[in-house]
């Protein structure tokens, strides 16, 4: 087993920089979000990048797709990890997480009928 003092360990909830637990202590309790971080079983992964993240993340919500979790349950969860993530980052700050639906992409076509058309041209000043 790796020497625990020698990794920076951190709480599996909010980041916090945690202490080594003491010789025989399994686990340690952030003292930011009271969350009590367990290291017996999965020690965190020093190497962590931004990308290995960033797949890992997608992993898991293909996952979660495949399993049959409703995609309106995956963004409320995402949209709550990223409102506790941003508050950590913003200590003092109350952030909400808003989606915003823009209408169709630019790669759906908007089907108009000929009469919204009509009304739109009758509407604009010809030759002016």
């Amino acid at each position: 087993m790796q020497n625990l003092e020698a990794l920076h360990l951190r709480c599996t909830n909010c980041g916090t920089p945690l202490d080594a637990p003491a010789k025989g202590v399994f686990g340690v309790v952030c003292p930011v979000c009271q969350l009590f971080n367990t290291f017996s079983a999965s020690l965190p992964d020093p190497d962590l990048t931004a990308e290995t993240f960033e797949a890992q993340l997608g992993d898991l919500v293909a996952q979660a797709r495949a399993s049959g979790i409703p995609l309106d349950v995956i963004v409320h969860t995402l949209r709550d990890e990223l409102e506790f993530s941003a508050e950590l980052a913003s200590r003092g700050r109350d952030l909400y997480v808003q989606i915003i639906d823009l209408g169709p992409s630019t790669s759906q076509p908007l089907r108009r009928s000929q009469r919204d058309d009509s009304a739109m041209l009758r509407g604009r000043s010809v030759g002016g």
